[in-house]
């Protein structure tokens, strides 16, 4: 694959086949193009789920780059894919830069995907396409989260300083169109625009799940706002806003509560969240002071 629209530009890429072998999941096919690099599944005893990091070789998307992810979950896998750190987006000068995510879904299949966090850099122009094909009884969960930028920087805040983001994503299940989130928000942003996206706080974030929600799901983060919309078929949705790190591990909490509650009944253990096997990061790591 090569790029277009910038000599820099570069197209990265990955093919991956997710299987059973009837007690871990593990990597079937794999095609992966650099910038992009795919560790292989970790399992951990007593964890359900198979763990799988996706790697950008480059200090994040620039002008230009695009990378294309395509998964197949076969039937009895169970795993969660994400990011080994969140996703810079750079400023960009002449085009785009691009994320497209396709995934395939089979019966009695469990797949949980954690694309971000996404932090757009000042005069950054980002667009993310996901399209997923869920079989009848297969099982998914999808979250975005969003950071306002490289807030943190004294007079240097590029605070909703981004050009442009494009979200586009829909699932089907047996070719119906159950889940549509498109927005297009146009910056920079002044406080009162900010305000009525992200409620004046520095996270957003979005969650997508198919399939039955627990009776009880983990009381919010007193520090964030969280919202539940069900809708028909076992579809649910949640919205998040607040401070960067609680948004982060509140997602996070409900995400792998749901997973563990699919794979294990009511009283079961989030995936992965108690296993002494994970070093500390952006997913799995708790906010200061708790």
């Amino acid at each position: 694959m090569e790029a277009i629209g910038h000599p820099a530009a570069r197209v990265g890429g990955a093919q991956i086949e997710l299987v059973s072998d009837g007690r871990m999941t593990r990597l079937g096919s794999l095609y992966q193009q650099i910038p992009l690099r795919v560790l292989p599944a970790f399992a951990f005893d007593r964890e359900p789920a198979s763990l799988l990091y996706l790697i950008t070789l480059t200090t994040g998307l620039m002008d230009g780059d695009s990378h294309l992810l395509d998964i197949a979950a076969r039937a009895g896998t169970r795993a969660v894919v994400t990011g080994q750190s969140a996703t810079r987006i750079h400023p960009t000068q002449s085009s785009f830069a691009a994320q497209n995510w396709y995934a395939d879904v089979e019966d009695d299949a469990i797949l949980v995907v954690l694309p971000g966090p996404a932090i757009p850099y000042a005069g950054s122009r980002f667009f993310q396409r996901g399209r997923i094909t869920l079989a009848p009884t297969a099982r998914m969960i999808w979250g975005d989260i969003w950071l306002a930028g490289r807030y943190n920087r004294g007079t240097l805040s590029e605070r909703f300083q981004f050009e442009r983001i494009v979200q586009d994503f829909e699932v089907r299940r047996a070719r119906r169109l159950i889940y549509r989130d498109r927005f297009s928000w146009n910056g920079p942003w002044n406080p009162q625009q900010a305000a009525w996206s992200f409620g004046g706080e520095l996270a957003a974030a979005s969650l997508f799940v198919a399939g039955t929600l627990p009776e009880v799901l983990p009381p919010a983060d007193v520090s964030v706002r969280r919202s539940l919309f069900r809708m028909d078929q076992d579809v649910s949705g949640f919205r998040w806003v607040g401070p960067p790190g609680a948004v982060t591990a509140d997602l996070v909490r409900i995400t792998l509560s749901i997973a563990g509650n699919w794979t294990g009944g009511p009283t079961a253990a989030p995936w992965l969240l108690e296993s002494t096997d994970l070093a500390a990061n952006h997913w799995f790591s708790k906010p200061a002071g708790r």
